[in-house]
């Protein structure tokens, strides 16, 4: 399991050039100018794509499973994919995503704010992906 900034360049081997722009210059951008990061690859598809990319180019090459999370898009692979799995998303506004593992499997849910026909609002779990078993080497 990783955070999924580890197939970017700059987070991954220029870490400390990365923690110097977002302390002093990205972060003040943000919060006083307004200004959104557009190498974000949670906010653009082309960086979000490349970075999958890799992710999963490592987990066929190495044949291992591996977690992440960072392009806040939820992934399970199929049948015949290299086993990289994505989380999804915590921060988005109508909903969050995540991986459960409980008893050797493997599930993607969704957890939002839903009303019952009272109109009393309770937090539903939805299952994106039925639960897959886990299979360890």
């Amino acid at each position: 399991m990783v955070h999924g900034h580890q197939g970017d360049l700059l987070n991954d081997k220029l870490w400390w050039v990365n923690r110097f722009l977002v302390r002093y210059i990205w972060r003040p951008l943000e919060l006083y100018l307004g200004f959104k990061d557009p190498t974000s690859p949670a906010k653009n598809y082309k960086r979000k794509k490349e970075n999958e990319r890799k992710i999963a180019y490592w987990a066929k090459s190495n044949n291992q499973m591996i977690i992440t999370g960072h392009t806040h898009r939820p992934r399970v692979p199929n049948i015949k994919e290299p086993l990289f799995y994505n989380t999804g998303s915590c921060v988005h506004p109508r909903c969050i995503t995540a991986i459960e593992i409980e008893n050797g499997t493997l599930t993607l849910v969704k957890w939002s704010i839903k009303s019952n026909s009272k109109s009393i609002l309770y937090v539903a779990r939805e299952i994106i992906v039925d639960p897959q078993e886990l299979k360890f080497k």
